[in-house]
């Protein structure tokens, strides 16, 4: 309700101003030439100007002079930054909070007394820098996640709305003022410094009190020490330029400076190990440590190896055994934020409105995506946000894993849940008094024991799996770049696309974050695009299950867009032609097209019989599911044809085994350096989904 209340608030606010504008003005039109000397105008203090008033903030303001905004010997101190113009949003510690800090931490609470390591974390943690948006307003936080803007550290800071209508900044720091509004930014204070924990993700789960099972298990197979990197030195050592422009594109594209590492870890508490597998632990009262580990091991070993066999079953490091396969299926590559799990931008029916933090809308239909486990034996984990009118009301928004839903999925439904073939394992975004946010990744509390059993691959293997590319680039993820801008990712920058000629720019571009949109038909609002003489491989999530599926790909036609040479197969080195090379500069639809799409009509029957046409010449049209970006959400893709068509090609019909990785390669057929190639999203689609006795639904 406060939220509501602010926002008309300001609302009304900015109405009395235009209509003030409006008289004192008398609608002359917009100009700059304006004679202010008519005027008595009353500047907005800056953010310096802000705490140089008040003498309760003197200790932060004192680090803010000594700090400097960035690493170069002539860099302008944080204060001066701030006393010019801009966009930043400060969560400011009274003079109290910071003593406190100190005295914790460095034995002293004399800001000049202070390490030049703790002064630059105590400032940079505090100050988001939201360069051409307005600075967060306590209206746009997350309900629970992180901001979608990072801190100076280039930390994601989370953000917990409790029942008591509080905010809870990275589980330590209380908001006690908020929306103190300067001329360059936004002002909250808090009680107390906020520092993101500096431990990495083994490390910290090690400190969750109620997680001693899955540290001792991350100890005893190795996996800690292969979740322990947190960025790549020699990437940065290499000045690799700071922005790229390309032909036909408008804007710049930045090119990041630093690529961090990160890991995702899915973490059941003690008690679910309790609970479900009988696994109580004996502490030693003497020291405090677990006493029977032995019997928790036996427990473990005999659960995990009724699921993934007994092989190499006495080497809890080797790769194969049932118990390092247990817990690497917990594990993802990509530092994943809880509001960045899924991904909310145009899904059926969605109102992204003008919220900064677009999960917060509202969200009628399910939103989900893929990730791929770690480990030599990769599983494919399904994440799924439950939308606001699911069958079950009181799930709205939850977070589950491997759930699998069914759907109003008719031709002339809204796709809302109807009902669950397995409800899957509910995700938590924190884990109470433990800090979830470690400096290379976070992990988040699971309900029930994660096993990636016969079951669970049969229900995933027995749908359609839609999986956004940019979910398929975990580094994207983790160095924040999904919505924030255009980037250009060097050669060598993501892992997942390899053997990539020295022609090829990789490029990462985004729809207009606003109400407005810039009518995209990409799923999610997002676009990997590749130009140049390119010539690149991808490599691929991997199927659930052993068998026969239909890989293809979506698709955005228009006329800047290039011709290509697909290849797949399950060697990078080896891959053969997947049909001739395809052209996405053809318009869809219409005389003289050879895709035959043609518009739906009243007539269902009809439409099928179009549709099965379409298909005999390897196209879908585009999924019902996800609309034309244009904020309203009132235009499915599935409409979308001629010169600007939103379709989706079949790439072919593959047999793919579950323990294999297969790769897909795509080489210009042109000799155009402006020529785009467009990569948005795959499905997988299984036989009995594609050719079931039902048929395959729109959506």
């Amino acid at each position: 309700m406060r939220k509501n209340i602010l926002k008309l608030t300001r609302l009304f606010s900015f109405i009395a101003c235009v209509m003030m504008s409006g008289v004192l003005l008398g609608f002359s039109g917009c100009s700059e030439d304006i004679d202010e000397s008519n005027f008595a105008i009353k500047e907005k203090q800056t953010a310096m100007d802000f705490l140089s008033s008040k003498p309760e903030y003197s200790g932060i303001k004192a680090i803010f002079e000594r700090v400097r905004f960035g690493n170069r010997d002539n860099a302008s101190t944080l204060a001066s930054v701030l006393s010019a113009r801009g966009n930043y949003t400060l969560f400011i510690p009274d003079n109290t909070a910071l003593e406190t800090y100190m005295q914790n931490v460095a034995g002293t609470t004399d800001v000049s007394e202070l390490s030049d390591e703790i002064a630059q974390l105590v400032a940079n943690s505090c100050i988001i820098d939201n360069e051409g948006m307005s600075a967060y307003e306590v209206a746009d936080f997350p309900e629970s996640g992180t901001f979608n803007k990072q801190n100076l550290n280039s930390r994601s800071l989370s953000c917990v709305h409790t029942e008591n209508d509080e905010y809870i900044i990275n589980n330590s720091s209380k908001v006690t003022r908020f929306d103190i509004e300067v001329s360059n930014g936004m002002i909250h204070v808090v009680d107390a410094v906020i520092a993101p924990s500096s431990d990495r993700l083994p490390e910290l789960i090690a400190l969750a009190g109620n997680m001693k099972i899955m540290s001792y298990l991350l100890t005893a197979t190795e996996w800690a020490n292969s979740l322990l990197q947190e960025n790549d030195a020699a990437y940065e050592a290499v000045d690799h330029g700071e922005t790229f422009i390309q032909s036909g594109v408008p804007g710049t594209f930045k090119i990041p400076m630093y690529r961090k590492i990160g890991y995702t870890a899915l973490v059941e508490t003690d008690d679910v190990y309790r609970n479900e597998w009988g696994i109580n632990l004996v502490m030693n009262e003497e020291t405090g440590e677990v006493s029977n580990w032995d019997e928790v091991m036996r427990v473990i070993k005999e659960k995990c190896q009724a699921v993934y066999g007994t092989e190499a079953a006495d080497d809890l490091t080797n790769p194969d055994n049932a118990v390092n396969r247990f817990v690497a299926y917990h594990l993802l590559y990509g530092k994943i934020s809880y509001n960045n799990l899924v991904h909310h931008y145009n899904e059926y029916n969605y109102k992204y409105g003008n919220n900064k933090e677009p999960q917060r809308n509202n969200c009628p239909t399910n939103v989900w995506d893929y990730y791929t486990t770690m480990g030599n034996h990769r599983g494919l984990i399904k994440i799924t946000q439950v939308g606001d009118a699911g069958f079950e009301q009181d799930l709205d928004h939850k977070v589950y894993v491997n759930r699998i839903s069914e759907y109003d999925n008719t031709r002339g439904g809204d796709y809302r849940e109807t009902g669950v073939k397995d409800a899957g394992v509910l995700l938590s975004a924190e884990n109470g008094e433990y800090d979830n946010n470690a400096l290379n990744g976070f992990f988040y509390p699971i309900s029930k024991i994660l096993l990636y059993s016969d079951h669970v691959r049969n229900m995933l293997a027995g749908e359609r799996m839609r999986i956004d590319m940019v979910t398929m680039l975990p580094e994207l993820l983790t160095n924040n770049n999904r919505g924030n801008e255009y980037t250009k990712f060097p050669i060598g920058y993501i892992d997942n696309i390899l053997n990539v000629s020295s022609g090829t720019n990789i490029l990462y571009l985004m729809d207009a974050w606003s109400p407005a949109g810039g009518g995209w038909n990409d799923y999610q609002g997002d676009e990997m695009m590749f130009t140049g003489l390119y010539d690149f491989v991808l490599r691929l999530p991997p199927v659930p299950k052993s068998g026969t599926y239909e890989l293809r790909m979506g698709v955005a036609m228009n006329p800047l867009r290039g011709m290509a040479q697909i290849y797949f197969g399950d060697h990078p080195d080896k891959l053969t032609p997947a049909g001739l090379p395809y052209d996405m500069r053809q318009t869809v639809g219409g005389s003289g097209s050879s895709i035959p799409w043609v518009a739906d009509v009243e007539d269902d029957e009809v439409n099928a019989e179009n549709d099965k046409n379409l298909r005999n010449q390897g196209y879908l049209k585009g999924p019902q599911y996800f609309t034309v970006t244009n904020g309203k959400a009132d235009t499915p893709v599935r409409s979308r044809s001629g010169s600007v068509a939103a379709i989706r090609r079949i790439v072919g019909v593959f047999d793919m085994e579950a323990d294999k990785t297969y790769y897909l390669r795509f080489k210009t057929a042109l000799k155009k350096l402006d020529s785009q190639f467009f990569l948005d999203y795959f499905e997988f689609v299984p036989t009995q989904v594609y050719n079931g006795p039902t048929p395959e639904d729109i959506w």
